[in-house]
């Protein structure tokens, strides 16, 4: 059961929202190319000035350039994989969540009650998203200064947004929602 800071006594976690995994594809291949090009360099000046023994310190410069090149690549994409991860919504029987990871150290926390709900819309634009079922959802919401929720590339945007219109649609009007309809899909 996930459990988040916040979290009221009888609010139960419906679903849980992150981003598609594509976008960590572009992560990774930044971290290929970040580890190749220093790589690359290292191995070059290595095998051009190894026959010569007065070469030796060049060697541990470059040596040491890129590994310090290295581990700083790393730190870049982990903070990446930080702010992508920890982007997400939370749907509880009472209220949506956002909790958007803005820089390394900076999050922001949004939340409004199901009953101020009023629209959502999903958008899947291009060929790839369209191919791998992934898109951006809008939540309009009644309140003022936080009247939009946005999170993007989201998996079957279609699906989560209709859930969240019908989890509103049921708070407002009282009605009892089949919370064993989807539970394969409690997080996307």
């Amino acid at each position: 059961m996930f459990k988040f800071p916040g979290q009221r006594p009888n609010e139960k976690v419906l679903i849980i929202i992150r981003k598609h995994a594509i976008v960590y594809v572009r992560i990774i291949i930044a971290f290929v190319v970040t580890v190749a090009a220093p790589l690359i360099i290292f191995l070059a000046a290595w095998f051009s000035y190894y026959p010569f023994a007065e070469y030796r310190n060049l060697d541990i410069g470059i040596g040491l350039f890129s590994c310090i090149y290295l581990l700083f690549g790393l730190l870049l994409t982990c903070i990446a994989w930080i702010n992508e991860q920890f982007d997400l919504f939370v749907l509880t029987n009472e209220r949506l969540i956002d909790i958007t990871q803005v820089t390394f150290l900076k999050r922001t926390v949004s939340s409004t009650p199901l009953n101020q709900i009023q629209d959502t819309t999903s958008d899947i634009t291009g060929v790839l998203p369209t191919l791998l079922n992934y898109g951006n959802i809008e939540v309009q919401t009644a309140a003022g200064d936080a009247s939009k929720f946005e999170i993007d590339r989201v998996p079957d945007p279609g699906y989560v947004a209709r859930e969240i219109l019908n989890r509103a649609h049921a708070d407002r009007t009282g009605e009892q929602y089949d919370e064993t309809e989807d539970k394969d899909k409690l997080i996307l």
